[in-house]
């Protein structure tokens, strides 16, 4: 018979095992719902999936148009944009497939609305979350829509300024934008911005206090203050949605990808295009220009972001309020 000598080792040994157990990693193989994403080296910032919004099923887009005419107009411009994607080296397993005005009608907020305006380029991120009618958790959405123009005297200027809305349309955001590059309160670490020299800055301010302007809350210093008024700053301030970093909170100027397509040129929005930048590096006041193709970040990105269940966890079932499907289900089970 074991004596309580042996009874006390034994018990010891086995707590040392479980010790064991709880501090070194073990291997969660071969499932979502418990495995995480490694994100690689590549430099991005995403859409977050969740009540809001979720990236495009099957890394597919759907497309739908307001018109025959701005079909006409826009579908070679489109698909030229695509291949820009594709020649810095995206899989063809992303692809915009355009579908039959009924499918639009039906399941609008299932496809992007490629709508013509006079002077704007802008999309939604991602593909929306379906409205659930009579439920507390979901707003109204509208569809998902590509705003798009075309400059007929630079049509390379155009197909650049798709190809980055589509970076928007399959989930991507601005690189500068990264909260990672900023410090508290849009303080300025990585990029100087000069609020100053954005072309709507005098129109938006006139009649706003200082604290107003450069307030923590301000408009020059917090984006959703900034997008409330129309502000332009909303397109360079650091994010305050719900987000994907490839960085931790902390970042440097080594680690943007400055070959982005996602990264807006120094001089854009500025009411100088020759001495005034929006935006420049902060340690050097170093400026840049336009990138005309996406970068093999960004195409890693997208991959990654597309692969990653972590980042893009699977649809919940038809009976959970948050799949995008539950309206229907609602609908056909009380039939």
């Amino acid at each position: 018979m074991a004596s309580l000598w042996q009874w006390m080792m034994g018990f010891l040994l086995f707590f040392f095992f479980l010790l064991l157990l709880a501090t070194f990693p073990v291997v969660d193989a071969g499932h979502p719902d418990w495995e995480h994403a490694r994100f690689p080296s590549t430099e991005f910032l995403s859409l977050k999936p969740g009540l809001g919004s979720h990236f495009w099923p099957e890394s597919t887009i759907p497309l739908c148009y307001e018109s025959d005419d701005t079909r006409n107009i826009f579908h070679d411009i489109l698909w030229a944009a695509m291949r820009l994607w594709y020649a810095a080296g995206l899989p063809e397993r992303f692809r915009l497939l355009e579908i039959n005005g009924q499918s639009c009608t039906d399941k609008p907020w299932e496809s992007l609305y490629v709508k013509q305006t006079r002077d704007l380029f802008s999309s939604d991120i991602g593909m929306p979350m379906v409205n659930m009618e009579g439920t507390p958790f979901y707003p109204p959405v509208n569809k998902p829509t590509l705003h798009v123009f075309i400059n007929r005297a630079n049509m390379q200027w155009t197909i650049k300024q798709v190809a980055h809305e589509l970076g928007h349309s399959f989930g991507l955001l601005h690189e500068h934008q990264d909260p990672s590059f900023w410090g508290l309160h849009s303080t300025e670490r990585v990029f100087k911005f000069n609020c100053i020299y954005l072309v709507d800055f005098n129109e938006v301010t006139k009649d706003l206090s200082v604290e107003e302007i450069w307030g923590i809350h301000g408009v020059c210093k917090d984006q959703r203050q900034a997008n409330s008024v129309g502000f332009r700053a909303a397109d360079w301030l650091p994010e305050q949605g719900e987000i994907y970093s490839s960085h931790w909170w902390w970042a440097d100027a080594s680690m943007v990808d400055w070959d982005s397509i996602m990264l807006y040129q120094s001089f854009s929005d500025t009411i100088d295009y020759d001495n005034k930048p929006v935006l420049s590096r902060y340690s050097d006041a170093w400026t840049w220009g336009p990138n005309w193709s996406p970068s093999v970040g960004d195409v890693a990105a997208l991959k990654t972001i597309y692969h990653s269940f972590w980042v893009n966890p699977s649809l919940p079932f038809w009976n959970d309020i948050r799949s995008p499907y539950y309206e229907v289900f609602r609908q056909f089970s009380s039939c």
